[in-house]
């Protein structure tokens, strides 16, 4: 029996939402324009993954800018949007590039102007009535900008003021189309180029119901895969092998692909932040640090955990990763509504550094860190990003909304040496342990409860087959 085909999900995200995601993308868009008022330009990507470069080198299955993706929900390089609250024609205009069979069959489905059937596919599926060749997008932008009584044009970049400085990501794509903007509303007389990120970020970063559910879903596939990992840990040796079978695990469950490139780092190689070699081969007497996770529809899951390679932490590294853990647990406590993370960051970092000298240096133990007072921060936002929000982090000192999703991510680096029970241990560590909190007006929901982290619960996966294959061999 033939199976139905998906022709849009590549080139559509309906979020999860079904036949109310044009409904949903609509009104974000409506909130967008309401808090605006002026005239609005948002534009995707202008290339697909390697499209700057001589060879296409990369490919993956989301790519679109985040921004333009929560307003439309469309996966598809060289689109552009054109917002114009109040208009008496159409207050939103899509620009798409011609329909082009010969590309699609190199490459798949593409929304794309031309013929009457293709331009109709478009607005059926998008929910976006006034559909036009890009080509027309300087003129059509020209036009409505000259109807408009109020000369402001919006458009998306990333720039602000951080303690009293302006600081902007210069040379991605909103750079360059906010230069390019800039030149024709100075061609076009008096008028001003006004930068949405602040209300499209107050907007975009409190998750729906949707968007929950579809970090539910990452977060449940990644705690399976993290849990027959760690079933089936005693057969990997390196880096690579255990990074090859957890990213199957997670890619066996979901077409969106990962949330990024795992870090796989054994031992020493733990101390190193943004690890990605992953080539090494690791001991059995160390810990393995892994931070991964992968997408559903748009959302992520963005997971830390560090496991011993023999399956059993010894004295030295069950003393350190209890204190991260009971860090974080703490940090978790805090974390709702009203809380700014550089507040949850302090707390996370004396907890931290309490605990060593508690715990550690109280048994006698020394260690030299890598950095001085905190090693980096204890939480990002999530989103539409793996990694959301204002790229200079202006958010940490602002209070936390409802809705908000953060990591949650104390880690220790360093070199530790202690004697316990008779016995010296001297090791080079890192140790991270990830999880990701849904903010709530109350308190917070950890979302990522299904992913083990505990002690015992850790050894209890890493040994329970093997331990009881021993017990069958001993009662046979």
């Amino acid at each position: 029996m033939p199976v139905e085909r998906k022709i849009y999900s590549g080139i559509f995200r309906d979020g999860g939402a079904g036949s109310f995601a044009k409904r949903r993308y609509r009104k974000r868009r409506e909130e967008l324009m309401k808090k605006e008022n002026c005239l609005m330009v948002i534009a995707g990507v202008p290339y697909g993954p390697g499209g700057e470069t001589v060879w296409s080198y990369a490919h993956c299955a989301s790519y679109q800018e985040p921004g333009f993706m929560y307003l439309t929900g469309i996966n598809q390089f060289n689109v552009i949007l054109i917002l114009d609250p109040g208009s008496k024609e159409s207050d939103e205009i899509l620009f798409v590039s011609s329909k082009d069979p010969k590309k699609e069959f190199w490459d798949g489905v593409r929304f794309g102007t031309g013929d009457p059937a293709s331009e109709a596919e478009v607005r059926r599926v998008t929910g976006i009535k006034d559909v036009r060749n890009i080509d027309s997008f300087q003129k059509v932008l020209k036009e409505r900008f000259l109807k408009r009584r109020k000369k402001t044009l919006g458009a998306l970049w990333m720039e602000s003021l951080r303690n009293g400085k302006t600081v902007v990501v210069k040379g991605d794509h909103n750079w360059v189309l906010k230069q390019k903007l800039s030149r024709w509303v100075k061609s076009w007389g008096k008028g001003k180029l006004v930068n949405i990120m602040d209300n499209h970020f107050d907007l975009r970063l409190p998750l729906d119901k949707y968007d929950i559910q579809n970090t539910l879903q990452a977060q449940e596939i990644t705690g399976l895969a993290f849990k027959e990992t760690l079933r089936h840990f005693k057969n990997f040796k390196s880096e690579y092998e255990l990074q090859g079978f957890l990213e199957g695990q997670m890619l066996m469950k979901s077409p969106y692909g990962l949330s990024f490139p795992s870090i796989i780092a054994g031992g020493a190689n733990a101390a190193t932040l943004h690890y990605m070699k992953n080539d090494d081969e690791f001991a059995r007497e160390e810990m393995v640090l892994m931070d991964f996770g992968v997408r559903w529809m748009t959302m992520h899951a963005d997971i830390s955990r560090t496991v011993p390679a023999s399956g059993r932490f010894n004295p030295l590294q069950k003393m350190l990763y209890e204190i991260v853990l009971n860090a974080q647990i703490q940090v978790e406590k805090m974390a709702c509504a009203g809380v700014t993370i550089n507040h949850l960051n302090e707390a996370c970092w004396i907890a931290v550094n309490e605990g060593l000298a508690k715990k550690f240096t109280k048994e006698g133990g020394i260690f030299k860190l890598d950095y001085t007072d905190r090693p980096h921060g204890v939480s990002h936002l999530m989103g539409e990003q793996e990694h959301d929000g204002d790229p200079f982090r202006i958010y940490l000192g602002k209070p936390m909304q409802a809705g908000w999703m953060i990591s949650n991510e104390p880690g220790l680096y360093g070199d530790f040496k202690i004697k316990l029970d008779g016995k010296v241990y001297d090791e080079r560590i890192g140790i991270r342990i990830e999880d990701n909190l849904l903010i709530q007006k109350k308190g917070c929901l950890n979302l990522s409860q299904c992913v083990p982290k505990k002690v015992r619960d850790i050894e209890k996966l890493m040994l329970g087959a093997r331990d009881k294959k021993n017990a069958l061999m001993k009662k046979g």
